[in-house]
């Protein structure tokens, strides 16, 4: 996999933050990008600079095609600081920020963005780092990245390439570089801090530290340690147990728009990139399977399916309730066509009174179109299913999946049986109605060990 580390360069010392993109542009600031491409075949000799034939300076534009760009911001261009965060998503969180950096700055808020680091594992979740960089530049850092040609895009302060002064790496904790006649010092304090200041003094003049920095060996900026450091970076922070893991300066909107205008450039590149690309390169920062990092993706398509079969469930359960409800508005419409002037009547004084005086009284459409029916067959002569020799061959099939002795009481109205259980054969009426429907008959509870078998069960509705 192939790697562009590019070192931007500072802000022009204009002393104000007001400056202008157009200051910037007669500065030449855009041909100041130093960039220095390694390739797979050359990662195990960072060291040797020799190797590496592809570094040089100038525009975002001019930079070859890598996989992964990590690009490094001058810390003397950011300011870190450590600040209790309230607990907010992302949108109310930059709502918030700038009223809680205001005690920090001389002036106001308004020409500075402000970003919150990721959370340091181990430590509060209100302690946050805060990065503060000059708006105008920020934007025209941002515009000028855009031109790069990688697929991944990383911005960070310059001073986390450095060691944590309570680690023991060989790099250096303190670094310096020269512009002009200053002197740009940067060191490392913590795991998401740094600072970095001016000198007005000549090079020879470095050795002189102050008393506090007396112990730090101050090391130039220069490729032969970056490399190395850069490497060391993105190798610690490709776990998602790492502090810096997703720490990231640029906006989440960050878009490469100039890859559309050289897309046929890009193409010819990805196509000989592609040819000698490694397969495991093609696994993101090469992490391990068992990093939970690896399996963010597929867990997020795996949620992705779940909630889809989940709303066709839904989806299809909704549908199930509604033609349910429309084949019992069927049922009722064309029962209503089919009741005499007697059953309207009955059913809309049964109706109006709100009370059933007897329970073969109907109440619904449906009902009332039972009850005519089977008067209309017996008085023809025919058996109805409402009869009593047909409700109580149901009701001994019932019984039979209780026990021969299970019945206490039986009533038969003309229209149904209602029937008792002796106390304590069935301590839960949901067994007797499961128990009904698994031989296709409707019994309805009527509390304290009584219940209801009507005639017609598959209608789906009782007198």
């Amino acid at each position: 996999m192939s790697l562009l580390i590019v070192r931007c360069p500072l802000k022009p010392f204009s002393g104000s933050l007001s400056s202008s993109p157009s200051d910037w542009h007669d500065l030449a600031c855009a041909e100041h990008f130093e960039w220095c491409l390694v390739d797979d075949q050359r990662e195990e000799s960072l060291l040797d600079l020799e190797s590496l034939t592809q570094f040089s300076t100038g525009t975002t534009d001019s930079m070859p095609y890598a996989d992964e760009a990590l690009v490094l911001m001058p810390t003397l261009d950011v300011r870190l600081i450590e600040a209790k965060v309230p607990l907010a998503n992302a949108k109310k969180l930059q709502q918030i920020l700038p009223n809680l950096i205001e005690e920090y700055l001389l002036g106001g808020a308004e020409s500075i963005t402000v970003q919150a680091l990721p959370p340091v594992p181990g430590k509060l979740a209100l302690q946050r780092t805060l990065a503060l960089i000059d708006r105008a530049w920020y934007a025209w850092l941002t515009q000028q990245l855009e031109g790069l040609l990688c697929q991944r895009v990383r911005l960070i302060p310059d001073c986390f390439l450095l060691s944590l002064p309570t680690s023991s790496s060989l790099a250096p904790m303190l670094a310096y570089m020269r512009v002009g006649k200053n002197i740009v010092l940067t060191k490392r304090t913590a795991e998401q801090l740094g600072v970095a200041w001016v000198e007005q003094e000549h090079l020879e003049a470095i050795l002189q530290l102050p008393q506090a920095l007396e112990n730090d060996q101050a090391h130039e900026f220069s490729w032969d340690w970056i490399l190395p450091s850069a490497q060391a970076f993105l190798k610690e922070s490709a776990s998602s147990k790492s502090a810096n893991f997703a720490l990231n300066l640029l906006p989440k909107s960050f878009k490469r728009q100039k890859i559309t205008s050289n897309l046929s450039r890009l193409t010819s590149i990805l196509a000989r990139a592609n040819a000698n690309r490694n397969v495991n390169s093609l696994l993101p920062g090469r992490l391990a399977w068992t990093d939970p990092v690896t399996w963010r993706e597929p867990s997020r398509w795996a949620a992705y399916l779940l909630g889809m079969m989940l709303l066709g469930f839904i989806l299809h359960l909704s549908w199930l309730v509604f033609d349910n409800w429309r084949w019992a508005s069927q049922m009722n419409l064309l029962a209503a066509q089919s009741l005499t002037t007697a059953s309207v009547s009955e059913l809309s004084k049964n109706t109006a009174a709100f009370t059933v005086s007897t329970p073969s009284s109907p109440t619904t459409v449906t009902g009332a179109f039972i009850k005519q029916v089977t008067l209309d067959q017996r008085r023809q002569g025919h058996v109805a299913d409402a009869d009593f020799a047909p409700m109580a061959a149901k009701l001994e099939q019932l019984k039979a999946l209780f026990g021969s002795e299970i019945l206490q009481q039986i009533e038969y109205d003309g229209y149904g049986i209602n029937f008792e259980f002796k106390s304590g054969v069935v301590k839960n009426p949901a067994q007797v109605i499961k128990a009904a429907r698994t031989l296709g008959y409707i019994v309805k509870p009527l509390g304290e060990q009584r219940y209801r078998l009507e005639p017609y069960a598959g209608l789906g509705a009782g007198s």
